[in-house]
């Protein structure tokens, strides 16, 4: 068995390599990163549309959820009154759509140094801007993640080859869980009947007691008998509805699929592709970026794997030190990756952590 999974292995390097790719992005939300380049295009957007980008929508739904390293977070507030001139509109309306529509669905996180050089490919950007290090850090410790920026050149260390990659990547995350979604509702179709009648019988039964059990029974014995009651052309009527419905449900199922199976290959061709080796830390932050709640210490050390998987004690003392640069906590000893952030518009210096 060990031979045929190292021949597999040799044989198919990429197929093993799309399978973990597919098995991470297919827990929670799929991370996104946000560069300044992708703010001005976004806000240009909401100018001539009136509502937020597909990106800040993704994440009002739950499909995404956005991050931003705190240097880039400044650099963008300090563009902001480029944009406006650029985009010919005061900067306080810039101000406002930035905090009001964006900053809410934002985490915004600092990365010390020390946890910011741990990914070669970051290193790489650095060296070509040293502006864009800090946003590339951020994606390569949350990578498989969609780094949402136009600037193809800088970012190239990180797998990207466009300007539109990132809007390419957002459809096929929404098209994914939509698809996902689609799936569920699919199988959950013929099942419904099922469960309508185990809740009728459960209900029963705390009503009545075991007679309820004989009831079912008796429905269920004579729904056979009479089926073959049933003069032949009769029965052969009930067996072609019922291949046709089968044919159908099928038919959907596959159609569902397909489509599931077309976004996700769309997101392997666009987002940050994971690093080739996992540092202890990008484990830890990635595995809270997807997280549905705050986690504990101990929570995060049972949820990665052995080869990246700290003791409590010593993971607990880490995520401690850098609470207020990396992690917040929702409650006490329960923690989420980096922080929220509001403006007051009437001092629009910088955002202030909340």
């Amino acid at each position: 068995m060990e031979n045929d999974a190292r021949q597999l292995s040799h044989r198919h390097p990429e197929y093993l390599r799309r399978s973990a790719f597919l098995a991470e992005v297919g827990r929670g939300p799929i991370p996104c990163v946000l560069d300044t380049s992708c703010v001005r295009t976004g806000l240009g957007i909401q100018l001539h549309t009136g509502r937020p980008p597909r990106s800040i929508l993704a994440a009002q739904e739950g499909r995404t959820r956005i991050f931003i390293e705190k240097e880039t977070l400044d650099e963008t507030w300090e563009r902001l009154d480029r944009f406006a001139d650029q985009l010919r509109v005061p900067v306080g309306r810039l101000h406002s759509m930035f905090g009001n529509d964006w900053l809410p669905h934002i985490s915004v996180v600092s990365l010390p140094e020390s946890v910011r050089c741990l990914d070669h490919r970051a290193i790489a950007v650095g060296d070509l801007d040293f502006g864009d290090y800090p946003a590339a850090a951020l994606a390569a410790l949350l990578s498989p993640c969609i780094l949402l920026t136009g600037n193809h050149h800088h970012f190239a260390p990180l797998g990207i080859s466009y300007s539109r990659q990132f809007s390419d990547a957002l459809i096929a995350a929404i098209d994914l869980r939509a698809g996902e979604y689609q799936i569920q509702g699919i199988i959950m179709v013929p099942a419904a009947p099922v469960y309508a009648v185990g809740a009728a019988t459960k209900w029963a039964y705390g009503k009545v007691g075991p007679v309820a059990l004989l009831l079912l029974a008796a429905v269920i014995v004579s729904g056979v008998f009479l089926y073959r009651r049933q003069p032949t052309e009769r029965r052969e009527a009930i067996r072609t509805v019922a291949g046709r419905f089968g044919e159908g449900f099928m038919e959907q199922y596959a159609e569902a699929q397909r489509a599931v199976n077309s976004a996700q290959n769309q997101l392997f061709a666009c987002l940050v592709p994971p690093p080739d080796k996992r540092s202890i830390p990008s484990a830890v932050l990635r595995l809270l970026a997807t997280a549905c709640d705050s986690m504990s210490a101990e929570q995060i050390s049972e949820g990665l794997p052995a080869e990246v998987q700290p003791s409590v004690d010593t993971l607990r003392r880490w995520m401690h030190v850098n609470k207020p640069l990396l992690f917040s906590e929702a409650r006490r000893g329960s923690f989420r990756l980096g922080n929220r952030y509001s403006i007051s518009i009437a001092a629009v210096e910088s955002p202030s952590g909340s």
